[in-house]
């Protein structure tokens, strides 16, 4: 690895505690120690991020972030750009929300802040010792949360690399729908390497959508580590779409008897993108449950990556686990690799998987052009029905107004076979 590597330079920050200054200097050097992922390393063996040891990306610029349209999100928003939070709307205000760079000082930052992703891969590392701003979330015990809080994250600036980073906190009971929201309008490079750490007390109930929808010369790296305790229920939906190259790693640790996690995907893998989503659930308490259930969509010359791993440790006796993973594609060109895995060291369990790889169906479709329903919009229908498969939480949490128009607008439009575009 290249440490005179642009991407190295640190940006302007803050004023911080002493902590959190030793804390970052730490995770920098764990990261020289380990460098870039590699396909070398087995959970890497699809994505390259070789592209970035040679880019000229930096920090981005001071100034110039606008914040959203006030209409743009259907709840609470706290909006960055360019990596620094640029503007709060909220009626009434979001007590419970904050930008981290000015909430360093808080106790629970400094319990919490790199602790939940101290095993994690070196992009973690980087983002610790990088991170510029982001959200700090903390809700109160037996606190709802009476509207959907966004986060949005939007790029203006080219070659730039921003470390975006959230901590999110709900106390025992507490409640709260969030959304990340990661989207630009450019068309040139740029890195976005997002950590996002959620700590579930005992009984919270957090709904998460995490929505990728980068510059189409984007690189977007994401982790999303999630800690719950006992009874604590956790959903989550990932999107991605657009960017050159999307990937995003979801670990779970069911920690407390009786937490579950309901986990939904759908990534679009279009041109000549490249989409990978990892996925690891780990099951460390008895009577724990989750289901997985992701869909992937390939066209052109696109590559989807799907890693689910399931782990059941011998306290997890009694653990309920299934995970689903239905993958198309559209083109000869395309490329979808998918891989599960089930470990399990417990023998009171329910757990399986199942994946497939294929195509649109083509007696579907000569259906529906026999019933005089044009061949585009035949394949489109199909298209939209398999994707909502995935988007269950977007109905359950108000949530589909604001986002399916913009989904379904992005899925591959109907080309000759043999089409590479």
């Amino acid at each position: 690895m290249n440490a005179q590597a642009p991407y190295l330079i640190a940006p302007p920050l803050p004023e911080q505690p002493q902590w959190l200054d030793k804390r970052r200097q730490s995770a920098f050097l764990r990261f020289l120690e380990d460098g870039l992922p590699t396909p070398r390393n087995e959970e890497w063996k699809y994505t390259s991020l070789a592209h970035l040891e040679t880019a000229p990306l930096h920090p981005p610029a001071a100034g110039g972030a606008e914040a959203p349209a006030a209409t743009a999100y259907p709840g609470q928003v706290l909006a960055f750009g360019d990596g620094r939070l640029v503007a709060r709307q909220a009626r009434p205000p979001a007590k419970f929300a904050a930008g981290l760079a000015e909430a360093a000082q808080s106790a629970t930052v400094r319990r919490h802040l790199g602790q939940v992703t101290g095993s994690t891969a070196a992009l973690a590392w980087l983002n610790l010792s990088m991170w510029r701003d982001g959200a700090y979330v903390h809700v109160p015990a037996s606190i709802s949360a009476s509207a959907p809080l966004f986060l949005s994250f939007a790029t203006r600036q080219a070659d730039t690399a921003l470390h975006p980073r959230n901590l999110v906190v709900l106390e025992a009971g507490a409640r709260l729908v969030l959304v990340e929201h990661y989207h630009s309008e450019l068309e040139a490079r740029y890195w976005q390497n997002a950590v996002s750490e959620i700590i579930l007390g005992e009984g919270a109930h957090l709904t998460h959508l995490k929505i990728t929808e980068e510059g189409q010369a984007a690189t977007h790296t994401g982790l999303t580590a999630v800690i719950q305790e006992r009874d604590s229920r956790y959903q989550s939906l990932s999107v991605s779409s657009g960017g050159r190259l999307a990937r995003h790693d979801l670990t779970i640790q069911l920690r407390g008897a009786g937490a579950s996690a309901r986990l939904d995907g759908l990534f679009i893998a279009a041109g000549r993108s490249h989409v990978d989503h990892h996925l690891r659930i780990e099951h460390l308490a008895p009577h724990t449950a989750s289901r997985a259930t992701y869909r992937g969509i390939a066209a052109g010359r696109g590559q989807g990556v799907f890693d689910g791993h399931i782990v059941v440790t011998s306290a997890g006796q009694h653990a309920d686990a299934a995970l689903s993973s239905r993958n198309l594609l559209l083109s000869p060109y395309a490329e979808i690799d998918a891989k599960p895995q089930l470990e399990i060291y417990a023998d009171q369990v329910k757990c399986g998987h199942g994946v497939t790889v294929g195509q649109l169906d083509e007696a579907q479709l000569f259906y529906l052009e026999s019933r005089g329903i044009a061949a585009d919009s035949a394949y489109t229908l199909l298209l939209r029905a398999f994707a909502d498969e995935s988007l269950g939480l977007l109905k359950e949490t108000g949530l589909a107004a604001w986002l399916e128009p913009r989904l379904h607008a992005g899925l591959p439009r109907h080309t000759p076979k043999g089409s590479a575009s």
